[in-house]
């Protein structure tokens, strides 16, 4: 009786039976694997876009005659030269991410600003510079097409959540309304009004470091405003809808209000001491920092809404689990 207690204390246990599912968890984490690797690369576009804009307004003062800009743009090309590297690394790791031509495209462009831009026509380092900062947010929004459909409902496309739906245990997952307000607004609306506000940046700091806005400068500039009331006054809409939804989930939100403050200043001085005097006494230094902490506050919420969208990626396997 002892021996018949021991053996059936010591009896294997049954192996894991070959699972029918095992297929289907497979493609689910492909799937998952490929919507993080979207995610990764849009930071670093993101990032990307920001050392371009950055590039294309220091190179525009120095064009203009300012030379306290020409020490910071050696070390920032060599940055560039980096992080482009980096970019082309992330994205090679799926076709599905970008093209090979995209990919080329971007090293033909970068290469075609960088050489020699010290000799280029003043119009064009910044069309040159503008070219390439719209290939980057064309990739951003493509990726965030591509971000759509979270994979639990890639792969349940009959299950959306609703409004109602409560999200999984120990998670805070959204409603598709939601998440596809968070993924606009990273994605397209806010990276769009910062180049906005870069534009301006470029434009103001080549005329102020050169003391006179030419007609060509002056039509870019007044445009670029006129673009900037009308998509920031979007985004103000944009961020009030997204702070009743989020719940502190964005904690930078709050913050974009003093920002509009600064714009506005910006927008005012720009108007009043570049676009319309005969000659400018507008420091053009100045104008390069007031202008580059305000994109640098837009992109960071721009970060950070990414961050909240891997954040849910991240709680999105629970969700599948329960429901696969």
């Amino acid at each position: 009786m002892a021996t018949g207690t021991i053996n059936m204390h010591n009896a294997p246990l049954g192996a894991p039976s070959s699972s029918k599912g095992s297929p289907q968890f497979a493609l689910f984490c492909e799937e998952y694997q490929q919507r993080l690797d979207a995610l990764t690369l849009v930071k670093q576009l993101i990032q990307m876009i920001k050392a371009v804009q950055r590039h294309r307004g220091m190179s525009m003062g120095a064009l203009g005659g300012n030379a306290l800009f020409r020490a910071e743009l050696t070390q920032l090309q060599a940055q560039l030269e980096r992080r482009l590297e980096l970019v082309q690394a992330f994205a090679a790791r799926s076709l599905n991410l970008l093209s090979p031509r995209d990919r080329e495209n971007l090293s033909n462009a970068w290469l075609t600003i960088s050489r020699d831009w010290q000799q280029d026509a003043v119009v064009d380092n910044y069309e040159l510079h503008c070219h390439l900062i719209e290939q980057l947010l064309s990739m951003v929004a493509a990726l965030g097409k591509q971000l759509e459909l979270p994979t639990s409902q890639a792969l349940s496309p009959h299950k959306e959540r609703t409004a109602g739906d409560a999200a999984p245990e120990g998670t805070a997952y959204p409603n598709r309304f939601k998440y596809l307000e968070v993924l606009h607004f990273s994605t397209r609306l806010m990276p769009s009004v910062a180049e906005q506000i870069g534009r301006i940046r470029a434009l103001s700091t080549y005329a102020s470091a050169l003391g006179y806005c030419d007609k060509d400068v002056t039509s870019k500039l007044r445009y670029a405003i006129q673009c900037t009331r009308v998509n920031n006054e979007k985004l103000r809409h944009q961020t009030k809808r997204l702070e009743g939804l989020l719940d502190k989930d964005l904690s930078l939100l709050p913050q974009l209000k003093s920002y509009e403050i600064k714009l506005d200043f910006l927008l005012t001085m720009v108007e009043n001491d570049v676009v319309n005097p005969h000659q400018i006494n507008a420091d053009s230094h100045r104008l390069f920092v007031l202008a580059s902490d305000i994109i640098d506050m837009y992109l960071k919420v721009v970060d950070e809404g990414v961050h909240l969208l891997t954040s849910w990626h991240e709680q999105d396997i629970e969700l599948w689990l329960e429901t696969c």
